[in-house]
């Protein structure tokens, strides 16, 4: 079983972890919201439902792909595609004017108009799809490879257009599980450089949060009682940012949302570096005294002394002033002091919120058993209840 000391400790640092989880995801959601990610995304989706890869790409080719967030195809298929009007109008008429979502039935109506040119008739779509055996036939519709599972779920559909809708909607909805998984990593990558310079900007350490923590009783004390207060306030979920919607209006109501919820984790953020002491960015200036009795040097705003210049450790107590360029060297000198330590935090970061808040609800609980038995009648004049009985 954990001691107070160290059980105090890691839901200190869970509870870090968790506030700058949510703030990443914040700013993720935002940057996802301005910039279409979700939009980009599926239209990324379907362009792989109507485009055969034309070579096979390398394992080099592939792990650069991962990391492109902003891919927007763009050729002739998916131009055909996203101009029909059952997919055209679920889109804004702003910038990113393309939908974010949409149904299955979408999907299989705007194929099967494609496949009938707008008559929807049976013999149509049949003469369309005999006629892919030709790629030059095929190319104004799939890729070759891809017009050939189209006449296999035709096939399969017996020529029942009915069936044939479902069969192109079931085709829609696997793909769309694994576009989910695509956006889900994608969000993770952005989550882990938001949190690597969140740690960086903020001068959130993991190793030295632990060394603080460890070593100050009064700052783990009141860290747990921020994190009691957070799990009183949010007892059965996190406050969740709302996702980005496709129209203009409900797009600048979940902005709006955002920005309530990064100011309300702005002030809880600020507590804890009042407590920690942390803050990556310098002031101004800093008025430095040393204690007379332990040599020990302490400034007021706080700063780190590592990433101080070799001048201004040697300087005598008063003032500290920061120009612009000792402003960037301090805070370059404080990535390569803490590069480690802001790392541990980014991957920590990018494991997300709700991981975070579960683990910080389950340390509570034990925290609390913890208690419940240290004060127990058995356990509370330290005689064993075995001597007791003796």
């Amino acid at each position: 079983m954990f001691n107070n000391a160290a059980l105090d400790v890691i839901i200190g640092l869970v509870f870090i972890y968790l506030l700058y989880s949510l703030f990443a995801t914040v700013i993720a959601e935002i940057i996802s919201t301005n910039l279409g990610i979700r939009a980009r995304n599926l239209k990324e989706a379907i362009d792989r439902m109507l485009n055969d890869e034309k070579e096979e790409p390398g394992p080099l080719s592939r792990f650069q792909d991962s990391f492109m967030i902003l891919k927007n195809p763009d050729n002739e298929r998916i131009t055909q595609f996203y101009d029909h009007p059952e997919i055209k109008y679920l889109g804004s008429s702003g910038i990113f004017k393309n939908p974010s979502s949409f149904k299955a039935i979408s999907f299989s109506k705007t194929i099967i108009f494609i496949l009938s040119n707008g008559a929807e008739n049976k013999e149509q779509i049949t003469n369309t799809l005999n006629s892919f055996s030709s790629e030059d036939n095929a190319k104004n519709v799939f890729d070759i490879e891809t017009a050939k599972y189209v006449n296999s779920l035709w096939k399969e559909s017996y020529g029942d257009i009915v069936k044939f809708k479902l069969q192109l909607e079931q085709w829609f909805d696997r793909t769309m599980e694994q576009a989910t998984e695509w956006y889900k990593r994608k969000i993770q990558f952005i989550l882990l450089l938001l949190g690597f310079s969140l740690a960086w900007f903020f001068n959130v350490d993991t190793l030295v949060i632990v060394d603080k923590l460890s070593n100050d009783k009064e700052a783990r004390a009141q860290m747990v009682n921020l994190a009691i207060a957070y799990t009183e306030n949010h007892k059965n979920s996190i406050d969740a940012p709302p996702a980005g919607a496709i129209d203009k209006g409900a797009n600048n109501k979940s902005l709006d949302s955002l920005v309530q919820v990064k100011k309300q984790l702005d002030a809880d953020i600020a507590k804890t570096h009042t407590i920690l002491g942390a803050g990556g960015w310098p002031p101004t200036k800093t008025e430095q005294t040393t204690d007379p009795k332990t040599g020990i040097k302490s400034y007021k705003p706080n700063i780190d002394p590592s990433a101080l210049s070799e001048e201004q450790t040697k300087a005598e107590d008063g003032p500290i002033s920061f120009g612009q360029c000792q402003k960037w060297g301090y805070f370059f000198v404080l990535l390569y002091n803490h590069f480690f330590g802001f790392l541990i935090t980014a991957i920590a970061i990018s494991l997300g919120a709700p991981f975070w808040f579960d683990l910080l609800n389950k340390l509570m609980r034990l925290r609390a058993s913890n208690k419940e038995d240290t004060n127990s009648p058995d356990n509370s004049s330290g005689i064993s209840p075995l001597k007791r009985e003796a």
